[in-house]
Order: structure tokens, then C-alpha cells, then sequence
């Protein structure tokens, strides 16, 4: 999909909506300098652009889409500064996996400054999103995505299928979402998952804290790890974890279980799925269900107090699009 966004100029047009055929599952590639995109679906054939900045679109033939396809995103390195200095956020690869018979049509969508809603067919295969700085909100999709964000907060509700999800400065909260295989990852920003189901997941920051509560496991791997952050984790049934701290500083209150002070591993539950939680320099914080079910925490869970309140979507800036 990258040798689309090069095959020939667009044409811009300004605030009215932009209506394009694009089949049952076509795939999509949004890249934007600044402004919020906002992502629904809709039970029809077509993708629809709204803005009230000048946006542009242009769809091609499922011959080009197949041509440009490969079996992977390469996700690119990224820095962010911090008072402690520069953060790299190395180089992936993002391995795609096998999409829903075609033909895909594409459809490429541009924007230099503007806040953008854009509305898919509920069948859409694969979304690859960029924006440099603003926000990103997602919902009701169910596909194939990745979404990368320089600078802002991004939003994923009711969300499910494979993706990564990469917010370079700015938190990434998950609400009510279901993922077979999940890469998501921050260098300076919190990560929060509510009442989600994970098969296979990835999450890591450099700096963010990482909340995964009120969630579930299916069968599979799961990792959570921060460098200067905190992971909390709200167990159910369904997993063991695997809990490690290099400064000894591990906090549970699942089912019971004591974690002796000053102790840099843990093992909590019994369940199939495997999960590792690990920080370098933070906490690990283990319990059952959710921070808002708990009754009284101990005094060194009050950092987590904040967490348990839920987090507002961005907003676009520049007033509502229709």
C-alpha cells in the first residue's frame, strides 16, 4: 500500500463530503499531517471523507492494490524528547495476516492540516493510518490495522482483529475490543486496556505506565513491559502470570496471594494463557477484575487511583463535521 500513496498527484477538495465506491473489503491508507481522525463503519459499499479543510482522495483498481501489497508493514523508527533526553522507538516489522478473499479495492486518503471523519464499509480488510500530530479514534472496526501516531492521544473502541497501535508522545486507551494479535507500544504515554479479550498481545513503553484491567486471556502469549512505568494487570481466571521487577517492588492482592517485600519475581494463577509483566524501574501490580471494584487498596496502590477513571476520546478542535 506504501506505492499507491506515490502513483500520482490528488486532486483536493474542500469542505463537502467525498463519496468513493470501494467494494466490500477494500483497503484504506490515511496519512495526515495535523488534525484528529475519527474512524466509524457503515453497512454500505462506499468510503466516505468528511471535513471542513480541504482533503484529498482517490481510489484504485484492485490490479495496483495487489501489486503494492506485501506480507508485512514495515513500522519505522521514531524519536520523542523528554527532560531526560531523546527516546527511539526502534524499527519493526508488522507481519499481516492472511486477508479476506478479494478483490480489495483501494482507497488513499490525504490531509495536510484538518480534522477528518471518515466512515468504511463494515468489511474493510486492512486500514493503515498516520498522523503526525493530533489524534486518532477508532471505532466498531473489525479488520486488519496499523495506526501510528506522532503526538496526541488515540482512542480504540469496539475494536477487533490484528493490528499495531503506536503512539509515539501521547497515552493509547483500548475500550470494550477483542484482538487475536495485538502490537501496541508507546515511548512517552500511558497505555490502558478496560474490558478487553486478548489471544495474542504485545504491549511495551519506554516511560508509560501500562493498565490492562477488567480483561481477559484467551489461550495464547501475552507481554506487558515498561522501562520507567508501571504495569497493572486485573487478573481473571484464565491466566498464570509471570511478574518481574528488577527494583523489587511487586504488589498483589489476587486471591490471596502474598508477594514478600523487596521480591523481583512472582508467579500469580493458573490459567492456560501465559502472561509476563515486566518494569525496570516501576511496579508490578497484580489484582482481580477491576481498580473500581476494589474496596480499600493498600497505600502504595494510590498511584494506580487515577487509572481508574475513565479516559475521554480526543476531540476534533475545529469544530463538528457532519
Amino acid at each position: 500500500m506504501c506505492a499507491l500513496a506515490s502513483a500520482a498527484p490528488l486532486t483536493a477538495q474542500a469542505q463537502t463530503p467525498i463519496v468513493l465506491p470501494a467494494g466490500d473489503a477494500p483497503l484504506v491508507r490515511v496519512m495526515m499531517r495535523s488534525g484528529t481522525l475519527t474512524i466509524r463503519t457503515w453497512n454500505r459499499s462506499d468510503v466516505q471523507v468528511s471535513s471542513l479543510q480541504p482533503v484529498s482522495a482517490r481510489s484504485f483498481k484492485p490490479e495496483a492494490v495487489a501489486r503494492a501489497l506485501t506480507g508485512s508493514i514495515p513500522i519505522f523508527s521514531t524519536s520523542v524528547f523528554d527532560p531526560a533526553g531523546q527516546i527511539t522507538l526502534p524499527q519493526e516489522e508488522f507481519a499481516l495476516t492472511p486477508l479476506s478473499a478479494g478483490p480489495h479495492q483501494g482507497i488513499f486518503v490525504q490531509a495536510v492540516d484538518a480534522d477528518v471523519v471518515l466512515t468504511l464499509p463494515a468489511g474493510t480488510a486492512l486500514l493503515l493510518a498516520s498522523v503526525q500530530r493530533g489524534g486518532i479514534d477508532v471505532q466498531d472496526y473489525r479488520g486488519t490495522f496499523t495506526l501510528l501516531l506522532h503526538n496526541g492521544p488515540m482512542r480504540l473502541r469496539n475494536v477487533s482483529g490484528t493490528g499495531f497501535a503506536q503512539v509515539a508522545r501521547g497515552p493509547l486507551m483500548v475500550f470494550g475490543s477483542q484482538f487475536d494479535r495485538l502490537r501496541a507500544r508507546t515511548a512517552v504515554g500511558n497505555i490502558v486496556f478496560e474490558n478487553c479479550t486478548s489471544r495474542q498481545i504485545q504491549v511495551s513503553s519506554v516511560t508509560g505506565t501500562i493498565v490492562y484491567d477488567g480483561g481477559t486471556f484467551q489461550p495464547g502469549l501475552a507481554r506487558f513491559e515498561t522501562e520507567y512505568g508501571s504495569v497493572a494487570l486485573g487478573i481473571s481466571r484464565d491466566a498464570q502470570v509471570g511478574a518481574h521487577s528488577s527494583v523489587g517492588r511487586i504488589y498483589s492482592i489476587v486471591g490471596g496471594a502474598g508477594v514478600r517485600s523487596g521480591q523481583t519475581d512472582a508467579q500469580v494463577g493458573s490459567g492456560r494463557a501465559i502472561v509476563t509483566a515486566s518494569s525496570s524501574h516501576g511496579a508490578i501490580f497484580l489484582y482481580s477484575g477491576t481498580l473500581r471494584s476494589q474496596q480499600r487498596l493498600p497505600a502504595e496502590w494510590r498511584p494506580l487511583a487515577g487509572f481508574a477513571q475513565r479516559r475521554g476520546p480526543p476531540r476534533p478542535q475545529r469544530g463538528r463535521i457532519h
